[in-house]
């Protein structure tokens, strides 16, 4: 992840759009675009009701720590993986936590075979065919923003990256919580503009079946998470960021 001072430096003093992204993948979406570069050499959502689930309310610990730690807070990884993806998350808070961040760091293409693998596997299989409908969209998104065709081979030097770098949770219920991810992402088109921005999205996890899921939830879950407002994407190390409750990801660029 490039830093983004380099090569823009009122990126973060110039934030030049504030604006709603389409809800593909998340409930309540905000984007900042930091600003835009020349590559120099190569390179929300419906609801439904859960409620008729199993929820394993006995296994989940809460482990995340009310006050954000100076140095951040350790993500755990998966213990098992499948086709090459971080699955097993713990029975904690900070598995579902762990959840978002590998969704959040799998979704990254341009191919929309893989991102609905991604959403098949970590959906609940009951909410599995929403899922892998946001994720086409999200990829539908992401190649007109890169200025690709829709369908087809990417042409270089066109790619799309994303590094989480802060997180809030909320319970919602026992073993069922809102998952609040800040990452920063770097977009770069098919004519070599590198687009930088802060992205914010909520998503919704579940302890189903040993491990976390994603689950689209009820009207009345999303109106609650709409009501209440959910953090705003802003720069780390600034006191906006404080006062938005985020609390940093150990290890994530700052």
């Amino acid at each position: 992840m490039k830093n983004l001072t380099t090569g823009n430096d009122d990126s973060r003093a110039t934030l030049v759009r504030i604006g709603i992204l389409v809800a593909i993948a998340a409930m309540v979406a905000t984007v900042v675009w930091l600003g835009a570069r020349t590559r120099a050499d190569d390179t929300g959502t419906t609801g439904g009701d859960n409620s008729s689930q199993t929820v394993e309310n006995t296994s989940v610990e809460q482990v995340a720590p009310e006050t954000a730690p100076a140095d951040g807070v350790v993500i755990p990884t998966g213990s098992d993986q499948v086709d090459g993806y971080p699955t097993g998350f713990p029975g904690t808070d900070l598995g579902a936590v762990a959840l978002q961040v590998e969704v959040a760091k799998a979704q990254v293409g341009f191919d929309y075979d893989q991102a609905v693998t991604v959403a098949g596997l970590y959906a609940n299989p009951e909410d599995k065919a929403v899922f892998e409908e946001r994720s086409r969209a999200a990829v539908a998104l992401r190649r007109q923003h890169a200025g690709v065709a829709k369908e087809g081979d990417v042409p270089a030097p066109a790619s799309y990256a994303v590094t989480p770098v802060a997180y809030t949770l909320e319970e919602l219920d026992t073993g069922y919580y809102a998952v609040n991810l800040l990452s920063y992402v770097t977009l770069t088109t098919a004519d070599g503009q590198v687009k930088d921005s802060l992205y914010a999205g909520t998503q919704l996890m579940r302890w189903l079946d040993g491990d976390w899921r994603l689950v689209q939830g009820s009207e009345a879950d999303i109106e609650h998470l709409v009501s209440a407002g959910q953090p705003q994407a802003v720069a780390p190390g600034t006191p906006e960021f404080d006062k938005a409750g985020w609390i940093r990801i150990n290890g994530a660029p700052q």
